[in-house]
Formats: C-alpha cells, sequence, structure tokens
C-alpha cells in the first residue's frame, strides 16, 4: 500500500465507529493478528485530562534509563505518524502502510472505528520492534475503550477526571469515573491523580477495593512548589526536586502521577533512578500543552478544550501571564463550548474567534457572542489573520497573544507556516 492509500483505508472508518458493549470487535480484529496485545508489557492510562502528559513522563523516563519504549496517544496534533511512536521518535510511513495492509487483509468490521485500526497498527509495530515497554493512553474512556482489551497491565494509572465526551461516557462525574476506571484490573496497582474530587477518588478506590488493586494516591503533603513560570515549574517530591519544562499546576498532578507509576515499574524490572526521572522530566514538552510558540511577542498555545483543561489554562494566566491577554479561539460545536467560554472570558481582555480549521468548528459570529459583555470580542475571517491581528496589539501594548479552545485549532498552529519561529525548538 501506498502512503495515500493506506490514509484512504484508515479514513474510510468514522472516527468513532459504531457504538460498542463490549469488546467483541477489537478481540476478533486481533485475534487474525495473532494477538499481538498479549506479546507486550504494558502501562495503561486513562482520565479525560493529563493522559499525553502522563504518558510522555513514563515514556522519556523509561527510555533515558534504556528501555525500548513504545507509546500511543490520541488524538495526533502534527501530522497522522505521531500518535505511535518508539522512544520518541514516530512510526514511519512505510512501516505504518506495511502494518495497514497486514490489518486490511483480515476480516475487518466496517464498524471499527479508526482509532481501532490505529490501535492494531501500533500493537504490530511494537512487537516487531521488540519494544521492552508500551505505554497506551485510551481513546475515549476506559472500560469499553480498545485498548482496554489489555488483560495483564503493569501498572494502570487514572488522571485528572472532568466533564467530556458525556453523550458517551455519561452526564456525570460518576457515571464518567466508573467508565474511566474500568481499565482497572484484578491484582494490578492503580495510581490515582490527586487532583480528583472527593466523589471520584471515592468511585476509584471502591472499584480498586473490588478488585483486591492496590491503589496510590500522590500525597500533596509531600510535594512543594518551588518555583512557578510561563517557562517552567520547579517543585520538591520525596526529597527530589523536578523541573518541568510544560509550566501550570496541573502539570505538577501529572508528574507525581506519573513518578508514582514509575516507582510500580521498578518492581517489574524496570529500574529507573531518580535522577533519570529528573533529566527525563526536565526534556518533555508535549505539543500543544501550554505551549511557548514565540517571545517577541509572547504566543501561547493550549489545546484544552473542556471546562478542566480551559481552567488549568486560566489559572496559569492570572498567576504567570503577561496582561493584556489577546485571544484567538476556536471551539468545536460538541464540546461544552458555553461552559469553557465562561471561563476565558474572565481571563481573556481580546477574543479573535475563528472557525476555519475544522468543519464541525462553532460559527465564528456565535463564538464572540459568547464572550458578550467580558471581553472585547469579534469574528475573524480566518486563523491568519486573527494571529496577524492579535500578534500586532501585543507588540503594541507589551502583551501576549494566547491561542485556545481545541486540538484542532492547535494542531492547525502547528502547521501553520506563518507562526514558526526559531526560539521554539519543538517545531
Amino acid at each position: 500500500m501506498t502512503a495515500s492509500e493506506t490514509m484512504h483505508y484508515i479514513q474510510s472508518f468514522q472516527k468513532g465507529g459504531k457504538p460498542v458493549h463490549d469488546l467483541s470487535r477489537i478481540r476478533a480484529l486481533l485475534e487474525e493478528l495473532g494477538n499481538p496485545q498479549d506479546s507486550i508489557r504494558a502501562v495503561h492510562i486513562a482520565g479525560t485530562n493529563g493522559k499525553g502528559s502522563v504518558v510522555a513522563f513514563c515514556a522519556a523516563a523509561a527510555t533515558t534509563a534504556g528501555f525500548r519504549t513504545g507509546t500511543l496517544t490520541s488524538p495526533f496534533i502534527r501530522h497522522y505518524t505521531d500518535r505511535i511512536q518508539i522512544d520518541g521518535n514516530d512510526i514511519s510511513m512505510d512501516a505504518l502502510c506495511r502494518f495497514c495492509e497486514q490489518v486490511k487483509a483480515c476480516a475487518v468490521s466496517a464498524d471499527c472505528s479508526q482509532f481501532e485500526i490505529t490501535f492494531a497498527i501500533a500493537l504490530l509495530w511494537f512487537v516487531e520492534e521488540k519494544c521492552d515497554l508500551v505505554i497506551l493512553e485510551t481513546g475515549i474512556g476506559g472500560l469499553l475503550d480498545a485498548t482496554n482489551i489489555i488483560r495483564n497491565p503493569l501498572v494502570c494509572a487514572i488522571t485528572s477526571i472532568s466533564f467530556d465526551h458525556m453523550a458517551i461516557l455519561g452526564d456525570t462525574l460518576s457515571k464518567i469515573a466508573a467508565q474511566k476506571a474500568g481499565i482497572i484490573k484484578p491484582g494490578c496497582p492503580v495510581v490515582l491523580s490527586s487532583d480528583n474530587p472527593m466523589d471520584v477518588t471515592c468511585l476509584v478506590q471502591e472499584t480498586a477495593l473490588q478488585k483486591r488493586a492496590p491503589l496510590t494516591i500522590p500525597a500533596m503533603t509531600d510535594c512543594q512548589i518551588l518555583s512557578e513560570t510561563l517557562e517552567s515549574t520547579t517543585f520538591q517530591y520525596r526529597n527530589f526536586a523536578y523541573t518541568l519544562h510544560m509550566p501550570g499546576r496541573h502539570q505538577v498532578y501529572n508528574a507525581l502521577t506519573a513518578i508514582e507509576v514509575i516507582r510500580f515499574l521498578g518492581m517489574h524490572g524496570f529500574l529507573i533512578s531518580a535522577a533519570q526521572i529528573q533529566q527525563a522530566f526536565g526534556k518533555v514538552q508535549v505539543p500543544a500543552r501550554t505551549q511557548i510558540l514565540q517571545r517577541e511577542p509572547l504566543i501561547l498555545l493550549d489545546g484544552g478544550h473542556n471546562q478542566a483543561g480551559v481552567s488549568a489554562l486560566c489559572d496559569l494566566l492570572k498567576h504567570t501571564g503577561k496582561h493584556p491577554i489577546h485571544g484567538i479561539c476556536g471551539m468545536i460545536t460538541t464540546k461544552d463550548y458555553h461552559t469553557a467560554c465562561n471561563i476565558l472570558r474572565e481571563t481573556l481582555d481580546t477574543v479573535f474567534c475563528v472557525d476555519d480549521f475544522l468543519p464541525s468548528a462553532v460559527p465564528a459570529e456565535a463564538l464572540a457572542a459568547c464572550f458578550e459583555g467580558y471581553a472585547d470580542a469579534k469574528a475573524a475571517p480566518d486563523f491568519e489573520t486573527a494571529l496577524r491581528e492579535a500578534s500586532a496589539m501585543a507588540v503594541q501594548d507589551g502583551g501576549m497573544v494566547v491561542i485556545c479552545g481545541s486540538l484542532y485549532l492547535a494542531s492547525e498552529a502547528l502547521q501553520n507556516d506563518g507562526i514558526l519561529s526559531k526560539d521554539n525548538p519543538m517545531l
């Protein structure tokens, strides 16, 4: 298969696929492929926000310690292959095509999702490349997510849980948490992020108890924030200091979750020292997670798109941001954009609303109306115009530009040549 044939085949499936009530669909596909999921040693991570960061922290530490480490994340940000990596390197297009051809040769149900196809391809690559460790991020939920076909993970982790994908997962935090907690396996250690509300914590505790799964919740009393800027955050946890270059208090919670996951990995022979963790964490930068794109004028990119994600961004900006703050905001209709705007409008001074990044984007005029009476908002004809005008304002008044509201908008920004900056090594 050629690259275009491969992408056409993958995209011929719906993003979400037909709703599932069990794992029989992915099980049938993987059985035809020889059950590659049974040949890997895995860490399984679920949650609403923070999954990608915890994956990145754990993978960087394992790679630094010399373990060949595969990762599967969702969605892709810059290009399709960046969701499947080994030691931080994307799967090659040649490998993607070759493994996609293997999948296509199976009796694949037309009801499958793009994620299920991608998951199968990733597993085949991880097995062929003899990964020592594979860190899997769930697509949506956990209980009925394709990745939950993994029977005996070494350790599970559940990050921050909040409202998102409610049509699929449920309309209360308890219902959503029940889906996320579905990844907990009998006797398997589980780490729960300490920034979860009490009802979520209680539900996870009950599930872990029922399955006799040892539960760890990092103690914030053992953590001290030493410094916090838009550039980095330094904290101390159990007598060791760590510096993160993904700013925000929420990343500290993610790092603590990762540290505890790594501790359990040590019980399975994956010995990773505190020095290696410190070194690895200092290098982790996940695209579109409060990412600085440019410093003069300051342009910040954030893909947070739900209540918790947007709140974390605003908390960071209130404490460490430059003012005034000129926002470029785009959201999609399947998210609770009204709540997100209610949070953002307390922090942004001006807002340029855009809708040219995705067909399902909220119309720019409708989005601008959500900021009425608070921030000075208007609909922009396109993203490039919004970026140009917001940047000019930041130059004039010494403020900053924040691109926010959607991972899809973040992806558009990262692929826009006009935003490339020599002082951003990630681009």
